[in-house]
């Protein structure tokens, strides 16, 4: 056959089917399940780890308290100022320092009507009550400053209680009770296991055939050895030259954590025209 045919005939083979749009696209990929996020827990503050409260495997809920540092010294702090914010006695003295003052001026100006009491004395009592006012609204000053050093000393106090920043399972114990944590040290290693997620790393052909919000069938290895439904939340905006690919998430339910994150999978893609 003529070279130049079998140039033009390799040129349509590669050419037509693009440009007439009718290739159809059907990929079952190999993937991998793994928890939505793994945190390494640590500690805000130095000190010695006084109290864990979990075990690995063990289940954890967002803002639950799985551990403390050292807290006797915050605890009395706190106690101190608690007390003082709670105090009314420096209020209440002055109160009645403010009701004697008032009716020692009273009795003064009467006196001073019928040419009994001097001026000064009536000029004096009048001093005493603007100070017995000047000494309340200090007293009340105070108390307030004394409530705000009690929530600055309740802050770190909850510094040093160590919570789950999610819901999820404690995979690894880092540190035991008596050990010293650096600020960098972690405690427990937690992971998010409801929802689960999935990476899938698909050709560039693919890209603009699927969307955010599409339904894609998981078949899960063992032990769980079923089909599942999982939905697209991610796509790379971004295709890497060197291979050729971009990545996408999948984003699997897993209620009552029965999937084991760390099972292989296999993700089929739905049937879409290129």
């Amino acid at each position: 056959m003529n070279p130049s045919i079998l140039a033009f005939c390799f040129f349509l083979s590669a050419f037509l089917p693009q440009a007439a749009g009718a290739e159809v696209l059907a990929d079952s990929t190999a993937c991998l399940v793994k928890p939505k996020q793994v945190v390494q827990l640590g500690s805000s503050v130095f000190g010695v780890l006084a109290e864990l409260r979990v075990d690995r495997a063990d289940v954890v809920t967002k803002g639950q308290i799985i551990g403390k540092l050292d807290t006797s010294v915050e605890e009395a702090q706190l106690a101190l100022d608690k007390f003082r914010a709670e105090s009314t006695s420096a209020l209440r003295a002055a109160q009645a320092d403010l009701a004697w003052n008032q009716r020692e001026l009273a009795r003064r100006q009467k006196l001073a009507n019928n040419m009994w009491s001097r001026l000064n004395d009536v000029d004096e009592a009048r001093t005493k009550v603007a100070q017995d006012e000047i000494a309340i609204e200090k007293a009340g000053d105070d108390r307030k400053i004394a409530q705000l050093e009690a929530a600055r000393s309740q802050a770190q106090y909850n510094l040093k209680l160590i919570r789950s920043p999610l819901n999820g399972i404690v995979t690894e114990i880092k540190l035991q009770p008596g050990e010293f944590i650096y600020e960098t040290t972690p405690i427990v290693t937690l992971a998010q296991v409801d929802p689960l997620t999935v990476d899938l790393v698909l050709s560039s052909r693919r890209y603009g055939s699927v969307k955010v919000g599409d339904d894609v069938e998981l078949r899960l290895a063992a032990p769980v050895d079923r089909t599942v439904q999982s939905r697209i939340d991610v796509i790379d905006p971004i295709i890497d030259a060197a291979s050729d690919t971009f990545r996408v998430r999948l984003t699997l339910a897993n209620p009552g954590n029965k999937i084991p994150a760390g099972i292989r999978c296999i993700a089929n893609l739905p049937d879409k025209p290129q």
